[in-house]
């Protein structure tokens, strides 16, 4: 458990291991199906803590679809590095990695090619002194009033049909609300803000919270942004008091495959790489309504993504899949050390009833004379984590079977 490692994690989180002797048989269905279980020594891996539990520090600021879960980062962190190392995560996501980097004192350096995922780990390991942050919430609730577009001439950027996802009365409240966060001159603050912005888009929408597409659900939509606004603020001051006052932190906004050109420090111990899965989620658009709210244009950058061949369901993309990551892992490779560690966590998919090695295709490319696979993971959730693996719907002639991710560790020989 992590409780004796600092006071920041609350009781009974931590991850549960089991080795290859202790797996269980649907465990290793698992990673025989996925042609899996004899490159390695394998094992399971379950992240221990409810959802309410793993939103410690600044973990719950914002509601990420599909995030890395921070008790394997932390696990990670604690197993391959030590105090002052650097981590690195090319595709940091919701940012799980820096919180947990600058929690456990490593010096960290994260990228993501989404302008939203950049902010956000830029936030979340931002100390801001909680007089500051309440003094602004404060002003806030003094001055804030709904604007119609004709008052304040803003509408979300490379977002089709506004009124299709908000109801005209919640843009108005979400227009007071950005016109009020454009008006604060301090930076850090500012960002903090764009955030507290962003985690309240979605939930005051009329698109549905329980899951990353976006669906409608007309019935969970809220007129008056400002009671979620205010809820999510409180979440943020929290979190931040819980975060080093001095990280060692370099953000970057590229795209993966540029990092490492990018890079002027030495090579790293561990590198944790948790890419968009094959068929799974296209973060520009599972998004869009809070980059669309926040001015950014995603069209900028969404043809530089991952082609993960969102809601498309053609097997004959997996190779395209695999070819895009095979040059993800040739650019980010190289800047581990020798004896170091590349955590990939990555998942399978099935498509009209055919499961899809992806995983495995994508490790059959890898240079074996510079690189050896030290451990296959299964990963086993618990409880009702939010994670793409247990969003998979059971078929009654697989009842007990269902996709899961994996954690490969992949150690550098030379």
């Amino acid at each position: 458990m992590y409780s004796e490692i600092s006071s920041i994690y609350p009781p009974n989180v931590g991850i549960e291991i089991k080795k290859q002797a202790d797996v269980l048989s649907n465990e290793m269905y698992m990673l025989e199906r996925a042609k899996l279980n004899t490159l390695a020594p394998i094992e399971s891996w379950t992240a221990l803590g409810t959802n309410s539990q793993l939103a410690y520090a600044t973990h719950g600021m914002f509601r990420y679809f599909g995030k890395f879960p921070p008790t394997i980062a932390t696990y990670l962190i604690n197993r391959f590095t030590k105090k002052g190392d650097l981590v690195i995560d090319p595709m940091s996501g919701s940012g799980t990695t820096a919180v947990e980097s600058s929690i456990l004192e490593r010096r960290c350096i994260v990228n993501d090619l989404n302008p939203l995922s950049y902010l956000l780990a830029k936030v979340k390991t931002t100390f801001i002194d909680e007089k500051l942050l309440l003094a602004t919430k404060k002003n806030i609730e003094k001055n804030y009033k709904p604007l119609k577009q004709s008052n304040y001439n803003f509408k979300p950027t490379a977002l089709a049909d506004p009124d299709h996802w908000f109801l005209p009365e919640t843009s108005d409240s979400l227009r007071g609300l950005k016109h009020l966060i454009e008006q604060e001159k301090n930076k850090l603050v500012h960002d903090f803000l764009q955030i507290i912005f962003a985690s309240t888009v979605r939930k005051v929408s009329k698109a549905t919270t329980q899951q990353g597409r976006l669906f409608l659900d007309v019935e969970s939509a809220e007129a008056n942004a400002l009671p979620t606004f205010l809820k999510k603020f409180d979440i943020g001051i929290k979190g931040l008091q819980a975060i080093p006052k001095d990280p060692n932190i370099q953000y970057f906004n590229l795209d993966v495959k540029d990092l490492h050109l990018n890079i002027k420090e030495e090579k790293s111990k561990l590198i944790i790489l948790h890419p968009p899965y094959f068929n799974s989620y296209k973060y520009s658009s599972i998004n869009c309504l809070e980059t669309g709210w926040l001015g950014i244009d995603r069209t900028q950058y969404r043809g530089k993504e991952i082609k993960e061949f969102f809601k498309i369901g053609k097997q004959e993309n997996a190779s395209k899949y695999v070819s895009d990551m095979e040059s993800v892992l040739k650019s980010t490779l190289p800047i581990l050390k020798k004896n170091g560690i590349l955590a990939l966590m990555i998942g399978d998919t099935v498509i009209k009833g055919d499961y899809i090695p992806v995983t495995r295709m994508l490790l059959d490319s890898l240079d074996y004379s510079t690189f050896k696979i030290e451990t296959v993971a299964v990963r086993v959730p618990k409880y009702t984590e939010a994670a793409w693996v247990a969003s998979q719907r059971r078929k009654t002639s697989n009842v007990g079977i269902s996709l899961s991710d994996f954690i490969i560790l992949i150690k550098r020989i030379k």
